[in-house]
């Protein structure tokens, strides 16, 4: 089977990605399972189950995709947490449950940091600004302008609370100095409803849940957070030029491990990883849906963590945030 025509039959595979299962020795020797910690359809769900097919067809083992979103994550980093540090077991790290919940909570777990191994980051991502397509928000400046004129009315759609699309939209009340109602919704597919419906007026997601309403001219794209224009959406500005300067925010994706998991596995894995994600059909596929494939070393991944960690941190002293 052509690849093409292999990825975009395993993508829509619900759990396990396809692949032959060849018998040999070492690892993997058996099924590896992935467990992300949000929604099917989201860009976590997403960024992972484009490579899972690829990966598993190298592997010679299937990839079991296992999703139980809860608590921003945490639920599905705890359930890699409860298993043997065997190699056979990964957690989605994002910057979410990896980069928020550990400044955002006033209790965890465990300790996002020590308790787990970076394996290799997967994906890079902005998000992006948007409103239903009957809104009176034409741009950025008209939604300031609005939530100026108008304080502590403007309603905004992120998910869960305590998620890096919530972070986003309260670093931009912050930068942007407005007074909103920030609306936490369990998936993106629920927020992306209530700015169709109105039930919201603006929405925070990352672009690859949007990217779809925006084209079908369902939703309205006002800004991206990225410091340039997203490849997939060329005509909408970022946020920064378009009202409120200094205002970048992007995030990551990738996998990590129970701390303690066998340099065999966490290698090979990244190695794997770093080849597919070059692939030219893979960074395509990645572009279309408003994801970026960028492989990073472990050491770069946890690079981004701490930065998040700090960044974060800094934001909920400086807007008044309280732990949860």
């Amino acid at each position: 089977m052509h690849r093409r025509h292999f990825l975009q039959a395993c993508a829509a595979a619900p759990l396990v990605a396809c692949g032959a299962v060849r018998a040999a020795g070492g690892y993997p020797s058996r099924p590896i399972r992935f467990l992300i910690g949000y929604a099917a359809g989201g860009t976590a769900d997403i960024s992972l189950r484009i490579v899972a097919p690829i990966l598993s067809d190298r592997l010679g083992q299937p990839i079991v995709i296992e999703n139980k979103p809860g608590a921003g994550g945490i639920v599905a980093s705890q359930g890699a947490l409860t298993v043997p540090a065997d190699g056979y077991t990964f957690v989605l790290a994002a910057t979410g449950n990896f980069g928020i919940s550990p400044v955002l909570l006033k209790s965890m777990p465990y300790d996002a940091v020590k308790d787990f191994d970076m394996v290799a980051q997967v994906a890079d991502f902005d998000y992006v600004l948007a409103a239903g397509a009957d809104s009176t928000f034409k741009n950025i400046k008209d939604v300031v302008a609005y939530a100026k004129a108008n304080p502590g009315k403007l309603s905004i759609g992120t998910v869960q609370v305590g998620s890096a699309q919530f972070f986003a939209a309260e670093l931009f009340k912050s930068m942007a100095g407005i007074q909103a109602v920030t609306v936490p919704y369990r998936t993106s597919g629920d927020v992306v409803a209530a700015a169709r419906s109105g039930d919201v007026q603006l929405m925070v997601d990352t672009i690859a849940p949007v990217i779809a309403q925006v084209r079908g001219g369902a939703l309205r794209a006002l800004g991206v957070t990225g410091d340039a224009a997203f490849p997939a959406l060329p005509d909408v500005p970022p946020v920064s030029r378009a009202g409120v300067p200094g205002y970048v925010v992007k995030a990551w994706n990738g996998l990590a491990a129970r701390t303690g998991t066998p340099a065999e596995a966490t290698q090979r894995i990244g190695r794997e990883l770093s080849a597919i994600l070059a692939m030219d059909e893979v960074k395509k596929r990645y572009i279309d849906l408003g994801i970026i494939a960028q492989y990073g070393a472990p050491e770069t991944l946890r690079a981004l963590q701490l930065a998040d960690i700090r960044k974060w941190g800094a934001m909920m002293e400086s807007a008044h945030l309280e732990k949860q």
